[in-house]
């Protein structure tokens, strides 16, 4: 197994910070340590990732992009996000680069040297987060990290609480009593967001929140048995869905279709991530405009400053943009 920096940090008892410092011939260290460090690499046999070693010794002219391996079950908003991404790093000199999924390996050694990372709705079970956020270079999250990761250099991010309470009184304005979550994943600061608001919300309004997590691989049966259970069970009697998930809602709505339900007359729907989709489906669907471009956008244009700027910031910059409600039949 490769060694890695934390091993030589864990070997010496010092921070990885100290370390790479030591390693790349940087100030901040004594001799001493850095004579330490250097021998306790050798003995080790750590040899530095190439992605490092490029942004200490030269630019590479390339911007790596990292999204979550559920890209293929979401890629038209990663798709958009990318695009923003391109629109936001044209005549910088940087290239925006695709990198593959180490979610399992957590292994820098797999990806080509770049001069930064965009990480795009970072996973709490991707070992590449915690590796990419470890490594030095500028970061630019797109969603805040897992908490227990290090802290990106900066993150653009929605207000999530602002656009989930919007959608749940506006169902409530039409009608819905009990309306509840579907999630789809409960890896992303966003789907915990969403969560942490919506219970919140039950509280204010006296109600008991219903969460239904589903597994999108299973088949609409298995799907079908579920809906029905939150929506006509004994402990359920839900009218009403906030949706988590990029084209998931249409899915949602095919489904309940085959129970009987109107959409937006006898049970109210929301999508947490608008797209053309919605907008077409019958009835259009009620939807939370993201703006994934715009995301990209941002985070490329930050990332521009950051490495204009050279070094780290002291505090993580952020940016909060608008996720306003596109309101429409359901």
């Amino acid at each position: 197994m490769a060694v890695k920096l934390r091993d030589v940090a864990e070997a010496t008892g010092l921070s990885t910070a100290a370390v790479s410092m030591a390693l790349n011939g940087k100030p901040g260290v004594s001799e001493e340590t850095r004579a330490t460090v250097l021998a306790a690499a050798d003995q080790l046999g750590y040899r530095p990732n190439q992605s490092g070693r490029a942004l200490r010794l030269a630019r590479t002219g390339s911007i790596g992009i990292y999204t979550p391996r559920s890209l293929h079950d979401y890629s038209l908003y990663y798709g958009e996000i990318t695009k923003g991404v391109v629109t936001g790093l044209a005549d910088s000199g940087y290239s925006p680069v695709m990198l593959p999924s180490i979610s399992d390996s957590g292994e820098l050694r797999e990806f080509p040297p770049v001069d930064g990372y965009i990480l795009v709705e970072p996973h709490s079970d991707d070992l590449g987060v915690a590796a990419i956020l470890d490594s030095g270079l500028a970061t630019v999250s797109i969603d805040p990290p897992p908490p227990e990761t290090p802290q990106p250099w900066g993150v653009v991010e929605s207000d999530t609480a602002k656009s989930t309470a919007a959608s749940l009184e506006l169902m409530r304005e039409r009608g819905s009593e009990r309306p509840g979550v579907l999630i789809v994943e409960t890896v992303s600061q966003w789907t915990s967001a969403v969560l942490e608001r919506y219970r919140e919300w039950c509280a204010e309004q006296h109600i008991d929140p219903i969460v239904l997590h589903v597994d999108l691989s299973e088949g609409n049966d298995k799907l079908r048995d579920n809906l029905a259970e939150i929506i006509a069970g004994s402990g359920g009697e839900c009218d009403g869905l906030f949706i988590c998930g990029d084209s998931v809602a249409v899915r949602i709505a095919g489904v309940l279709r085959t129970l009987g339900h109107a959409i937006g007359e006898s049970i109210k729907l929301v999508s947490g991530v608008d797209s053309t989709i919605m907008e077409y489906h019958t009835p259009p669907i009620t939807s939370v405009d993201m703006n994934p471009v715009r995301f990209g956008e941002q985070a490329a244009e930050m990332m521009r400053t950051l490495l204009e700027a050279g070094d780290r910031p002291a505090t993580p910059l952020g940016t909060v943009l608008e996720a306003p409600l596109v309101v429409r039949a359901t």
